[in-house]
């Protein structure tokens, strides 16, 4: 959807602008834009419904300005034959299911049910089974010159795959799963469970279609987050990686210290680190977060983060700075008398961010990325605390 919008505001069209005779293509976006009032979009459940969607609101609003048009031959439509096995192809012709704006698009939803509604594609018969029939996106029987073998079970199976893939495809993704569903019960009231569970995994196959984009908007909304923490604090770049550090002592003994990491605004436990202060025994928190810091990025192997959170104020800020490489942002975390997150102070500004303007998302990975970091280095301080006690004991 960006790429679609954003190539309406191209160089080429800003310039069309002041062209006495543009070409067609650029005049009918300019004349678009100068009709259009507003954007609105609508999310689906997966890319197949998007694209049905899409099918559906062509055919209800018949759109002037959707694609060059004299007629129908820009959209594609899903063609089912009417042969004994009916096959599915694609075309330009005004025939059954579409019209659909994105040729690729629909070839990638057939490939897909196909996985799901096995269905024949082979232009002649043969003696033997074909390829797809052993990767299974085939029946097989569909195909062979010799139907002596094909019963009325294997020709009502096909037929019912062929019609779910209709079903998908108009709209009626949950009529079709009803029905599955409706279908794997009664069979397994028949103790016919073989065919149970092949139904299962079929059904199984067809809810992971449709729930694929739903991983896909969460990764979208963490970086739409890190998008979001990348302006608020003028960072360099997409805070991908960003590391979180805090300290962990008593008056100085068992002293730790411990580094967090978010890859793509998730924790990413695998690469957390533990350090056990060694040139402080006194309360010196400046001095250990300094030796920590040193310590860490002595690892040049270990990749470098896009952005740095420590825990306090301008002092704690200035320590890191002075310490890790000067071209990592860097952010302090404050709390207030209540011992609650507050401001953030930043390299840039003089003033203290107030955390409360900050948008929530931002704002609750900041927190999160903290309390981490503070949870990772108590859990270290206790266990050094306790081996302490425990030597000392002996």
């Amino acid at each position: 959807m960006r790429n679609r919008l954003h190539s309406y505001f191209s160089k080429s069209i800003k310039n069309a602008r002041t062209t006495p005779k543009a070409p067609a293509g650029q005049a009918r976006i300019l004349n678009m834009l100068e009709t259009a009032s507003k954007i609105e979009w609508q999310e689906t459940g997966s890319e197949v419904e998007a694209l049905i969607l899409e099918s559906q609101l062509i055919k209800k609003h018949r759109p002037k300005f959707n694609i060059l048009m004299r007629d129908d031959k820009q959209y594609f439509y899903a063609v089912f034959t009417k042969e004994k096995f009916p096959k599915i192809f694609i075309s330009h012709q005004q025939k059954n299911i579409g019209p659909f704006t994105d040729g690729g698009a629909l070839k990638t939803t057939l490939k897909i049910l196909r996985r799901v509604f096995p269905y024949c594609t082979c232009k002649q018969t043969h003696h033997n089974y074909c390829l797809n029939y052993h990767l299974e996106n085939c029946p097989g029987y569909c195909c062979l010159k010799d139907q002596s073998k094909t019963g009325r079970q294997e020709l009502k199976t096909y037929l019912k795959n062929i019609k779910a893939i209709k079903g998908v495809l108009t709209g009626k993704k949950l009529s079709v799963i009803k029905s599955l569903e409706k279908e794997m019960k009664q069979m397994a009231k028949n103790d016919e469970f073989i065919k149970a569970i092949s139904l299962r995994n079929k059904l199984k196959e067809l809810k992971r279609v449709f729930e694929n984009a739903k991983i896909l908007r969460k990764l979208q909304t963490k970086d739409k987050t890190l998008k979001d923490l990348q302006i608020a604090f003028g960072l360099p770049v997409l805070p991908r990686r960003i590391e979180a550090y805090d300290i962990s002592n008593i008056q100085g003994t068992s002293a730790v210290g411990s580094m967090v990491v978010f890859t793509d605004g998730k924790p990413d436990k695998s690469r957390y680190r533990k350090f056990k202060i060694q040139s402080k025994s006194s309360p010196d928190d400046i001095a250990m977060l300094k030796e920590m810091l040193f310590r860490r990025f002595k690892h040049r192997e270990w990749q470098l983060p896009d952005l740095i959170i420590v825990d306090g104020g301008k002092t704690q800020l200035n320590a890191t700075h002075s310490t890790a490489p000067k071209q990592i942002p860097i952010i302090a975390l404050t709390k207030n008398k209540k011992h609650q997150a507050d401001h953030i102070f930043t390299l840039e500004s003089k003033k203290p961010v107030k955390l409360a303007g900050l948008r929530q998302e931002v704002r609750d990975l900041i927190l999160q990325a903290n309390s981490e970091a503070h949870r990772f280095a108590i859990g270290y301080y206790r266990q050094t605390h306790r081996q302490t006690f425990l030597d000392k004991k002996r």
